[in-house]
């Protein structure tokens, strides 16, 4: 029995203590490192920037593409909630907005328009809250965000 109750009081010291570095591994908005990390990690290279409010802003680098990643939700630029992924392509007028609405009906995740400008955008808001996101599961949403935005390319004529 005494064999059982240490083994049990070991165990569950463990996973305490295991639980700090397992939330460290998320993926947090409140966190732009491990962000940026995460690219770094895949081999992208990335770099960790301010944007006009003094938010956090990350370029990437992906295959030939490129693309920000915009944090919101922030309490005086720290402590972000959410992350945007943003990619915009100057295309003067060449796309119109009924190519842009038939992207939309198509699309679920990713978000397109156009700007005065005329240029197409596409974005995809993400939220991590205080706790984040698994790397797993932040691996699924680059995944979402990097095939929907060749596709995005593609269906532009980029």
């Amino acid at each position: 029995m005494t064999t059982f109750r240490t083994s049990f009081l070991c165990a569950t010291a463990t996973t305490f203590l295991a639980l700090p570095a397992m939330a460290q591994s998320n993926i947090l908005a409140s966190d732009p490192a491990s962000v940026l990390n995460y690219f770094e990690s895949e081999g992208f290279p990335a770099d960790l920037e301010s944007d006009n409010q003094g938010d956090p802003l990350i370029e990437v680098k992906y295959f030939g593409s490129s693309f920000s990643i915009y944090f919101y939700g922030c309490d005086e630029n720290v402590d972000c909630l959410s992350i945007q992924f943003f990619s915009g392509f100057r295309t003067d007028g060449n796309v119109g907005i009924d190519s842009i609405n038939a992207w939309n009906s198509d699309f679920r995740y990713l978000r397109a328009y156009l700007t005065d400008e005329q240029s197409s955008r596409i974005e995809y808001d993400v939220y991590l809250g205080t706790n984040g996101m698994s790397v797993g599961d932040f691996e699924g949403v680059v995944d979402s965000w990097t095939r929907g935005m060749q596709r995005f390319e593609e269906h532009i004529g980029w």
